[in-house]
Parts: structure tokens; sequence; C-alpha cells
């Protein structure tokens, strides 16, 4: 007998049984196999990027260690830590002094762009931490007097110093969150120089507050 037989008795039991009949599971298979499909997809997004994380991780480790311009920044970097002289560079004198002062610059900035690639998920923070995380927080702590004086900036407009949190602040939020004996610099850190602004000391242009805000972001 049919659904249609059975419905013309009037029997409740036999409409309940005819619908049940009529239901096909097949009809579920589809959204199920789309979202595996999907989630596949993505797990295979996300490998790919973890690779490329990876690969450029490891590419940027090899050229920090074998290119001469690196290398030159690193060995004037490590000479001024190992003396204890950053401070010499603040308002350097003579041309040799200037070019020490661009090479410490560089090199930190060097550090800057790693953490700003790590906070992004651009480079790999397990790999670099691995390798690099010793001489990371040590580069830091030997440079944070001169980059606390770096920040200090005369404002001549307004006839005072500013402090300006924003200059390397990746590399010390990296340094902080891998370290508990990273040197916190802030305002606070050491008081705004007395005497006469040298000309590297004025100020930079100013940012709005979502920049700035951006610019202070850490690691969760």
């Amino acid at each position: 007998m049919d659904c249609t037989s059975l419905a013309n008795t009037g029997a409740a039991q036999a409409i309940y049984v005819c619908a049940a009949s009529s239901f096909s599971w097949l009809s579920l298979l589809s959204p199920a196999i789309i979202l595996i499909s999907v989630l596949v997809a993505l797990g295979g997004v996300s490998s790919a990027r973890s690779l490329a994380r990876q690969r450029a991780t490891l590419d940027m480790i090899e050229k920090v260690e074998s290119t001469p311009h690196y290398r030159d920044r690193q060995k004037v970097f490590s000479a001024n830590r190992l003396q204890g002289t950053f401070a010499n560079l603040h308002n350097p004198a003579t041309d040799p002094l200037k070019l020490d002062r661009h090479h410490v610059l560089d090199y930190l900035n060097h550090y800057e762009l790693v953490s700003i690639g790590i906070l992004q998920n651009i480079l790999d923070a397990d790999i670099y931490r691995n390798w690099m995380r010793g001489p990371f927080v040590r580069d830091w702590n030997a440079a944070a007097p001169f980059i606390q004086r770096e920040r200090w900036k005369w404002d001549s407009a307004k006839g005072e110093w500013q402090y300006y949190h924003a200059l390397f602040t990746h590399f010390q939020s990296v340094a902080e969150a891998w370290s508990d004996e990273a040197i916190m610099l802030n305002e606070n850190y050491s008081p705004a120089p007395i005497g006469p602004p040298a000309p590297i000391d004025e100020a930079y242009p100013p940012i709005t507050d979502e920049k700035q805000a951006d610019a202070s972001d850490g690691i969760a």
C-alpha cells in the first residue's frame, strides 16, 4: 500500500509513517560535505600561511647573519654595547661618531621591523624566539638608556621637551613579552634632558591618537 492509499484511510499513524518514509537522509549529506570541504580548505590555507611565515623568518635570519650590511651594523652596535658608549651618539661631534650613530639606529630599526613582523603575525614568533631570544632581550636592555634619551625631543613650538613613546615601541613590547628582565621604558624612567637641545633633538611630526594607539600595541 502506498502513502496515498494510507492517507485515504484517515489513520494518523499512517500519516506519520509516510512522513518518515519520505524523509531523505541524503538531503543532509550535501551541507555536511560542503562544511567538511570548507574546513579542509581552511586548514590548508592556515598550513600554507604558517609555512610561509616560517620561510620568511628563516630567510630574514639568514640575511641578518650573512649580509655585509647587517654584519657591519651589528659590529658597531656590539662595540658600543661592550664599551658602554651609546651616550656618545646622541649628539655626535665627529664624522666617525655620526656614522656610528647611523649604524646603531639602523640596527635598532632592524629589531623594530622584526618586532612588527612578529606582532602582525607575519613572521614566526616561535622560530625567532628560539634563535634570538637571549641576544634580543640583551640588546634591548643595553640600548634602553640610549632609546630613552632618543624618545625625548624638543618641541620648539611649545618650548619644552616631549616624550615620544612610539620610538622602538614594538621592540620594547616583544622584549617585555619574552623576558621579565626586560627594561620597561616610560616617561618616568628618566627625566627630560637639561640644557639646550641639540639639532637631533627636534620633535617628530605629531601623530594622531589612533596612530599612537596602533604604535603602542603589545603582545596579547
